[in-house]
Order: C-alpha cells, then sequence, then structure tokens
C-alpha cells in the first residue's frame, strides 16, 4: 500500500504519516510505504491519490487547506475533493500560536491588538504564501475585528519564520511545536492560541477568543481514498486506523507533533466537516478578495 505525502518530510504532517504507517501496515498484512510528493500547495500529491486505482492500495495525508484553499487559489489546478476523493478518517488537529517579536513591544494580545488599531496596515504578519494557514487565520482574525494589518508573504513557513525570528517582520500564526523552543528562550513572545481553549502543555497562553469572541481557527489532517473506492474497503481502512489512533504510542507521538489526535471520526463526519470548512473559505476567500495566482 501507498500513503502519499504532499508534503516535504520533517514537517507535524509527514510526522502524522509516518506513525500511521509503521503501525497500520501489520494490520493490513503488508508494508506501508510513504511516497512524498510535495508541490503545488499540497494538490500535487492530493491529485496523484485521485487519479490512482480505487481499490484500497493508495491513501493520501491532506490539511484541510489542500482541499478548500488551493484549488480556488492556484491557478491550473482541476482538482475537484468532493469528487476526486473518498474519505476515510480526520487524523487529527491543531491550532497555531500567534507570535511576536520583542521589538514590537507588546506583551499581550489585548497589547497586540491596541497597536495595530493604533497603527493601522503598519504592524506587519509574515506568512507562507497567499492562501495558506497563516495567512488566513490572520485575515480571519482582521475581518473579526476590523483590523488592518500589513501581510508579507513569502515562499515558505521557514523563510517566513526566520525573517520573524530575526525582527525582520513583527508577527505570525505558527505551529506551536515550531515556535515553543523560540518562546521559551525570550526570542518570541507568544500572544494566544487560535483555537477555542487553552492548551494543556501551555496552560498560560490564552486562546484568541478571550479577546475576539468567537475567533476558532485550527488546521486538521485527514486520510483520503482514491474517488469511488468501495464502502465495504474504505470501512476497512476505517477500522484499522481507527485502532492505530487509539494506541498510546501514537497518541504520545502525534502530541510531541503538536496534533490532537481525533476520536470517533467516521468518513460521514469527515465529509460533513469538509463541506463546513468549504463553504468557510470560500466566504473567506470571496470577502477578502484573493485571487488565483
Amino acid at each position: 500500500m501507498t500513503l502519499i505525502s504532499p508534503t516535504v518530510p520533517g514537517g507535524a504532517m509527514d510526522g502524522v504519516a509516518r506513525l500511521i504507517a509503521q503501525r497500520l501496515g501489520p494490520r493490513l498484512g503488508q508494508p506501508v510505504v510513504i511516497d512524498s510528493k510535495p508541490g503545488a500547495g499540497g494538490t500535487l500529491g492530493v491529485s496523484l491519490a485521485a487519479r490512482a486505482p480505487a481499490d484500497g492500495h493508495t491513501l493520501v495525508i491532506v490539511a484541510d487547506s489542500y482541499l478548500t484553499v488551493a484549488p480556488r487559489l492556484l491557478r491550473g489546478v482541476s482538482l475537484q475533493p468532493f469528487k476526486d476523493l473518498a474519505p476515510v478518517i480526520e487524523l487529527g488537529s491543531s491550532p497555531m500560536v500567534l507570535v511576536a517579536h520583542p521589538s514590537l513591544r507588546v506583551k499581550t494580545l489585548a497589547e497586540y491588538l491596541a497597536k495595530v488599531r493604533a497603527e493601522p496596515g503598519k504592524v506587519t504578519y509574515a506568512s507562507a504564501g497567499a492562501g495558506s494557514p497563516h495567512h488566513l487565520f490572520m485575515a480571519t482574525l482582521e475581518q473579526q475585528l476590523g483590523l488592518r494589518l500589513a501581510h508579507v508573504p513569502y515562499k515558505g513557513g521557514p523563510q517566513a519564520f526566520s525573517d520573524v525570528l530575526g525582527g525582520h517582520a513583527d508577527s505570525m500564526f505558527i505551529a506551536m511545536s515550531t515556535a515553543e523552543p523560540h518562546i521559551k528562550s525570550g526570542k518570541l513572545v507568544a500572544l494566544g492560541v487560535s483555537g477555542a481553549k487553552r492548551l494543556t502543555e501551555h496552560p498560560g497562553i490564552p486562546p484568541i477568543a478571550e479577546q475576539a469572541p468567537g475567533y476558532e481557527s485550527e488546521f486538521w489532517f485527514a486520510l483520503f481514498a482514491p474517488g469511488g473506492t468501495p464502502a465495504p474497503v474504505t470501512a476497512r481502512l476505517h477500522r484499522e486506523i481507527a485502532a492505530v489512533l487509539a494506541e498510546p504510542e501514537v497518541i504520545q507521538g502525534m502530541k510531541a507533533l503538536g496534533v490532537a489526535p481525533s476520536a470517533g471520526s467516521t468518513p460521514d463526519l469527515l465529509a460533513q466537516k469538509l463541506r463546513r470548512e468549504d463553504a468557510k473559505m470560500e466566504r473567506l476567500i470571496r470577502e477578502t478578495g484573493l485571487k488565483p495566482e
């Protein structure tokens, strides 16, 4: 069996894919091989999976933005997630943390928001490019609170984060696993987490919802098979992967990657979640005026 990972090795999503693959193989009685296919905002690997035989021997791990954002903002992408893919199971979700460089001279989210309001269009935030989670998490906050910041898009997350660390950009939404050592060292200030609740491992960082009621933005990972995969096949894959997700070593491994494992996901629930997220992103992209590149 092949598990396509549409991202570069070393990130949280690729790490989750490898955790699943290592333990899924023995349950299925066959090796599960990771095939890394990064590119085109994740849609390269997803499109390869969509064109694979619908026989249960191909899976693809995706982040929600690969299906709800990239097809809308990348020219030449013809992916139709609801037709081309068969939902199997949601794996986990992860909020981001909003960080600021100390040179911005803010220590709390309230101070950050006050500065943004006092100097509209001057406070900068970095992202991995237009339509990336880093961008859309902030665009959602801007829209909800009527803020105006200066967006500084980069070609990738590492370059964007490097410039925030260097003080060349003021702030950024970033994965906690990436930001944590720099927060501890004082090189960055943690302002708030994008999820609705405080993180168990970081109770001192408040949720952004305390200053922006109702705000909640998380990215999530899921496994899909090629569209048309028979229901009995996806049912077995779901059953075996759900058992893998319940293993204590997998739970701890995912948490170490900054991902909260999902529980109780089914193919139908995943399909419903994808439709809700797709509608949300369609509205946000339309209202923020983003255009295909």
